[in-house]
């Protein structure tokens, strides 16, 4: 088989990865500052009604040891609130504080932009296509983690 650089999946996968990166640290890091974006997949995650730190943890796949001390950089820069459940220290609910939803509502809207630009480049009909596919491969390999845990 002849190697083609277009149709490498974990080159196009990271380069695609390291793209938004850049894109991101171009059009949300500078309207908030001192923000770590790799904080971001934290914040997405948390639902309206706040999630434990385990289930944090596995939505956003950062390892439980990491979560306490990223959900302590978040708590710090106000934007995430932890609570505990039913008076048990060991187990907290954390939800979004006003300046992190936000945060969330400001960059999904910036993100919208840039997905706007996907569609007309590639066609609706393709980017659907594209996000049911992705949806795919990563409901495959969250079936895997759970099988091995």
């Amino acid at each position: 088989m002849e190697y083609n650089d277009k149709e490498n999946f974990a080159r196009l996968v990271s380069i695609v990865k390291r793209h938004l990166d850049i894109w991101s640290h171009q059009n949300i890091k500078p309207t908030e500052g001192d923000m770590k974006l790799s904080l971001m997949s934290v914040l997405f995650n948390i639902s309206p009604e706040g999630n434990t730190n385990s289930e944090l943890s596995r939505k956003s796949l950062v390892f439980k040891q990491a979560m306490s001390r990223t959900l302590k950089e978040l708590e710090e820069a106000g934007m995430i609130i932890s609570t505990p459940i039913n008076n048990d220290k060991r187990s907290n609910k954390i939800n979004l504080t006003q300046e992190g939803k936000k945060f969330v509502v400001t960059s999904t809207k910036k993100l919208s932009k840039i997905v706007e630009q996907y569609v007309d480049l590639v066609g609706e009909t393709d980017f659907k296509t594209t996000l049911k596919v992705l949806s795919k491969i990563i409901d495959f390999h969250e079936g895997l983690n759970n099988e091995q845990e």
